[in-house]
């Protein structure tokens, strides 16, 4: 009986040593979000520590938006075209893809960032910074550069972030915010050093409007400052009102009425990655009638045509690829250059480039693929800016 007791006792020691040890090597019992940034500090969201002056982003202005009367804050469409478009479309007008606040600031050391968002958005092959974020440039040397983000928590509609420190208090700077693309914006806090100055920087330029789908809208950009639109804006310091509706660019005929309202440099057209649904001959027939009716209302503004890009899957097959959109499109356009001036073309294959790296899904562009798409429209918007101006 004793020696029974004994090995009882042993084998009692042995299973707690063991529990021990398994609870030793346990994972944390805190999210790995915060494990991550424990780990790595750069991962952390900064908070400020100093005293904030806050200002309202409305009171500086949002540019981007097409429409000075009838729209809600921070969308893209007027009320008034809600019975007009898709639900689809109307929903995803709600998102605030392209806009973004211009200001000058000086006397602050950092910018701070409150955001209520519509919804807190997932999305698989997009970043949260992108979908939910804010993406910060400052104008240095005369040249657009990236500065700092506002990063959104994984959770919850209320947002609070530092967006960037280490500002010299008493340096003038150019700044541009940008808002998330995937999801809406209800309000937007911009908090300074209580003594700085900061007025709005609004452009006089009429802007360079864009029509198409998820591609325009951003996806799949990793930061809101990243789809190949406001790219040509930096590029060309123009404003761009950015109507990409992912999914729901279909080159629809009252599209030609809602661009036409706005007093545009340029418009773009880009819906062919949406279109594949439709014939080659009603391709060509919505065509057509969209470049026909912007002309009739806008005869002095160039019309940019965009072709739909190639996949970067591999084919695995090697059975030739349908290229029904484009051979509708082509057609409008041969038929479209015998009347119409100022239009210009730009064709498919080299928006992602020939190597199959610049999508994440196949699709939709990284932001390789952004800076891609961007190299192959500013030499052609480039000139149809300058032959407008001429």
């Amino acid at each position: 009986m004793k020696n029974k007791t004994i090995l009882a006792g042993w084998l009692l020691m042995l299973s707690c040593s063991v529990m021990a040890q398994q609870n030793t090597n346990a994972a944390p019992k805190n999210d790995q979000a915060t494990a991550l940034e424990t780990m790595d500090a750069e991962l952390a969201t900064q908070k400020n520590k100093e005293k904030t002056q806050w200002i309202d982003a409305l009171s500086l202005g949002i540019e981007g938006v097409g429409w000075k009367k009838g729209i809600a804050n921070y969308t893209r469409l007027p009320y008034r075209y809600q019975s007009t478009v898709t639900p689809n479309v109307w929903r995803l007008s709600r998102h605030s893809a392209g806009l973004s606040v211009r200001f000058t600031m000086k006397g602050s050391s950092f910018i701070d960032a409150k955001w209520t968002l519509s919804n807190n958005n997932y999305m698989p092959h997009m970043t949260s910074l992108a979908v939910n974020g804010l993406d910060l440039y400052v104008r240095i040397a005369g040249q657009w550069q990236w500065a700092g983000v506002g990063k959104p928590a994984k959770e919850g509609l209320e947002q609070h972030a530092m967006v960037k420190t280490g500002f010299l208090p008493n340096k003038t700077y150019e700044c541009m915010l940008y808002l998330p693309l995937y999801t809406g914006v209800t309000n937007l806090q911009l908090g300074f050093s209580p003594s700085a100055i900061i007025t709005p920087l609004p452009h006089d330029k009429r802007p360079i409007v864009m029509y198409g789908t998820s591609i325009l809208h951003g996806c799949s950009a990793s930061r809101a400052g990243m789809p190949f639109a406001s790219m040509i804006g930096r590029y060309f310091d123009m404003p761009v009102v950015n109507l990409g509706f992912s999914g729901n660019g279909l080159m629809e005929n009252h599209f030609a009425d809602i661009l036409s309202e706005i007093e545009a440099s340029l418009y773009v057209i880009d819906c062919l990655p949406n279109m594949g649904r439709l014939t080659a001959e009603e391709i060509c027939q919505r065509t057509l009638y969209i470049v026909r009716e912007l002309r009739k209302k806008r005869p002095y503004t160039p019309i940019l045509l965009v072709e739909d890009r190639s996949y970067t899957h591999p084919n695995l097959t090697g059975r030739p690829i349908d290229h029904h959109r484009r051979e509708g499109q082509m057609k409008a356009y041969k038929e479209l250059k015998k009347t119409v001036k100022l239009l210009y073309y730009i064709k498919g294959n080299p928006l992602l480039g020939s190597d199959n790296e610049a999508a994440v899904d196949g699709s939709h562009p990284s932001d390789l693929g952004m800076m891609r798409y961007f190299e192959v429209l500013r030499p052609v918007i480039k000139k149809a800016l300058k032959k407008q101006y001429q």
